[in-house]
Order: C-alpha cells, then structure tokens, then sequence
C-alpha cells in the first residue's frame, strides 16, 4: 500500500449515524472520501476497556481475558469487582499474572518487533490508556495520559508534556478543555516535535457528554462539533506534514451508545426471588453481580441447578433481553435456553457464570435517535442518558473509516467488519507481521484481495417462552455479530 506511518483518531461513543455533513464535516469529508466501513461493529460486551483491548490486540475477550469493564476476580480484588478502569487495580492484576493480565500481544509488541516507535495521548480513563499500549514500557513506547504521572506506565511523558503545555485542565462534562488540551498535545508535541512510525490519540468525547448530557442533547452537539474540528487540524497537520504520501490514517469509535429509558432494580429483584445479590461480597450473599445495561452473575457457591434456577428467574423477567451463559457447544450454552459465550468471543475463565442483558429496542429516544434501552443504574447516569454495552445495533455499530496512504476510494461499504480487524489491517499495511493469536484476517477492502460478501443469517435460542436471537454477517472469514435482543413481545 506504500504506507510507512499510521495516525489513529479515535473518538468514543461516536455513533456512525452521528457521523453527518451537517454535525461532523471533517469526519464526513473524510468517511465519504475514503474508505467507510458503515456497518462495522463492537465488541461484545461493548463497553470501553473490552473495546479497547479487543482493539490493540485485534483479538476478543475470550483470547485476551478483559471480560468486562469491571468483573470479579478475587485472586485479584477479594470482595468487589477488579475496576479497568483503574490504574491501581490494574497494577494489582498485572503483578498478580507476572505482567500478563492482558493474555494477548497488541498493537504496540508488533511494532516493537519491526523496530517502529509508537506514541498514544489519551484522555479516557487510566484503565483505557493502558489497554491500547499495554506493554508501553516494556516496547520503549510513549503514552500520556490527561489524569498524570501516576496513571500510566510511563510517567516521563506526562513530565513531559506538561513541562511544556502545563497542567491539564480538569473540567466536567462536556469535557472540551481536556478535549483542546489532547489534541494541541498530539498535534505539537506528538505529530510536530516526536513524529512516531504510529501515532493514536484518544477523544473521551462524545462518549462522556452521551452518558451525563445525552446523546442529542445541545451539549453532546457542540462537543461532537469540537473533535471533529480538532480532527479537522489533525487532517491538516497530516497532509502538510513531510511524510503526507506514506500516512494511513484511521478514524474510528470503539462504540455507539444507546438511551436509557428507565431503570431495572435487577439486584433487588433477584433478591426478593431468593438470590440474595450484591457487587460486594458478604454474609448471606449468594450472588455477586455487576451493573449497568448488562451485568455478569457468578455464584459464590458453584451449583449447576441453583444456576439454572437463576437463569429460569432472570427468563422471567420482562426487563431481561439476553443471557449468555458457557459454552455448551457452538450452538447453546450450558444453561438450557441461552446462548454460548463462544458464539460472542467472551468464553475465558474469567467469564462470570451468566451475562445478563437488558431488554432494549429500535425505537426513538427524547430527541429521535434510534435505540433505547434498560438499565440497573448504580453507574452514576441518569436515566435518559447514554449507555452501551449490550448488542442493540444502534450501541454495537461503530465509526470506522480509512484514509490516505494507498487507501481506495470507495465511500460508505457494508463489508462486514469489526474492532478485532482494525489492528491488523493497519500492521499489513505498514508491512509488519501480525502477531500470533490476532485476528489475521486484515480488512480486503484495504488490503487487496477479494472482498466478503454480505450474507446474514439469525439464530435463535430460548425456552419456557424466552426467546432470543442474534444476527451474524456469515460473508466473511469468520462470522461478526450485528445485533441482538429479545424476540417475543409481552
């Protein structure tokens, strides 16, 4: 492709039908000019940690062992969930695993094996820097992070920067200091002054105005305008650069986001059916669980019929859009009626016994965006606000579109793909090889080769008149979940 260097823009939460002329000119010029992936996808669960390791090491949950934004792992963190998001934490699990928390290579060891330097600034969370260069140190590479020193394995670069631009503002949301802070950061310092082999810089916007401010709020609006300037000057900085005609460039959200309408009491509900739930443990506990729009559920004591029973409970529940539970085979979980976590990339140890999801559906939220849903709420959102980590398409569907460097022209294409084939397609182009246990099917549309098809099939699961379904892209290589939810109405 004639690509030496790759400079990765990646905004999370963004919706790709947010992505218009109108609201977005830089992103729009720069989908509709290039390559767009319009029906690219997520992750399951498609929360920001899962994305962004299932991101660098273009692998799933299952390969890479980050289950859930926050899971129980108590060899780890005793009584509560291990909190990705975390810095602390995270210190904790890697000294735990022997500096493998992350059971995978990612982008940053590949281009440490071919000798590329590799730089991130980063805004979202410390858990969410680290998933993107997880062996920074280790690779020689660079990440800042907006929270400090004490957030990332390479504190030098925070010394760094704000040696030179000073204090990075702490504002609330919409965050659009830190916003100008990053992006002056990755465009002086990163793209002007350090001019790495690969550079990523990481908006928390507008995924953060999405949770607090919602998604077609005045706010979240005016905040989506200000990346996609900043995105703007980073197309700019790129194309006067002098490495202009061997840069890949990558725009991309890790997910989308849906509304939450209302919220479930799934802890208190369970409880009063006779499982005694909480996300800490304790006496009397007989269910630990996570929250949000959808929850792991382990037993604290292994029992295949009280898990049943759990299952059946949870079926009953009109609020209940989903269940995973271990895999079975291809087909079915080893709970009876749901469907396996090898169908949906999340079958590791780590896995809790069942994944919960709440009902969600198609129609219009508060400002006539598309999807809404459920939640448990403990998470600090509203209702109304934003939330994702379920497999409605309008939170599973995410902006991915390639420019530059030896990039075709083909505008918006339905070609199946997913953030697993991010990674690798970006390591083809730049002639690195990719590492083993990536996902090493680049994206053809890119690359060259023949292009999937796009065929879909939806498969089916329930019982005792729970029924769910999942709609796969089967015209690739392997086959990418689209969508699913709960089938029969009430």
């Amino acid at each position: 492709m004639g690509a030496n260097k790759a400079v990765i823009c990646v905004f999370d939460g963004l919706r790709p039908d947010r992505v218009t002329e109108a609201l977005t000119p830089n992103l729009w010029q720069f989908a509709t000019g290039g390559t767009w992936f319009r029906e690219c996808r997520s992750v399951f669960p498609s929360v920001t940690r899962v994305a962004g390791a299932s991101f660098a090491t273009g692998s799933k949950p299952a390969t890479h062992g980050v289950v859930n934004n926050a899971f129980f792992h108590p060899a780890v963190i005793g009584d509560r969930p291990l909190d990705t998001g975390s810095a602390e934490h995270l210190r904790a699990a890697e000294a735990h695993h022997d500096g493998s928390f992350i059971e995978a290579e990612g982008l940053g060891c590949a281009l440490a094996r071919a000798g590329k330097s590799y730089a991130v600034v980063h805004s979202g969370s410390a858990g969410s820097a680290y998933m993107v260069s997880h062996k920074a140190r280790a690779n020689g590479h660079w990440t800042f992070s907006i929270h400090g020193r004490e957030k990332t394995q390479t504190p030098e670069a925070a010394d760094e920067v704000t040696a030179r631009f000073g204090q990075p503002p702490q504002d609330k949301t919409p965050k659009q200091g830190q916003m100008d802070y990053s992006a002056t950061v990755f465009l002086e310092h990163i793209l002007g002054a350090r001019r790495p082999d690969v550079a990523l810089i990481w908006f928390s916007e507008p995924d953060d105005s999405y949770h607090y401010r919602e998604i077609g709020s005045t706010d979240s609006i005016a905040i989506t305008r200000r990346v996609d300037a900043h995105f703007g000057a980073i197309l700019d900085a790129v194309s006067q650069g002098p490495d202009a005609d061997e840069t890949l460039v990558v725009a991309m959200s890790d997910h989308g986001q849906i509304a939450m309408v209302s919220t479930f009491d799934l802890f208190g509900a369970l409880t009063a059916a006779g499982f005694p739930t909480s996300n800490r443990a304790g006496d009397g506990v007989e269910v630990l669980a996570t929250h949000g729009a959808m929850c792991g559920l382990t037993l604290v004591e292994k029992d295949p019929a009280r898990l049943d029973a759990l299952a059946e409970t949870l079926m009953g529940y009109p609020e209940t859009g989903m269940l995973f539970s271990r895999t079975r085979s291809p087909e079915e979980g080893e709970v009876a009626g749901t469907f396996p976590y090898a169908l949906v990339g999340v079958d590791h140890p780590r896995a809790p016994d069942l994944v919960w999801v709440a009902r969600s559906s198609a129609d219009a939220d508060q400002h006539g965006l598309l999807g809404t849903g459920l939640y448990t709420g403990g998470n600090g959102v509203a209702a109304g606000g934003g939330m994702h980590g379920g497999l409605n398409p309008y939170e599973l569907n995410n902006m991915l579109a390639f420019g530059g460097s030896g990039v075709p022209l083909l505008g918006a294409i339905s070609d199946p793909a997913d953030l697993t084939d991010i990674v690798p397609t970006i390591l083809t182009a730049l002639g690195c090889p990719i590492p083993a246990g990536m996902n090493d099917r680049p994206l053809a549309a890119i690359t060259g080769g023949d292009r999937p098809d796009d065929e879909r099939e939806t498969v089916t699961m329930g019982r005792d008149g729970f029924e769910q379904s999942i709609t796969l892209a089967r015209g690739g290589p392997r086959p990418i979940v689209l969508s699913g939810g709960r089938r029969n109405s009430e």
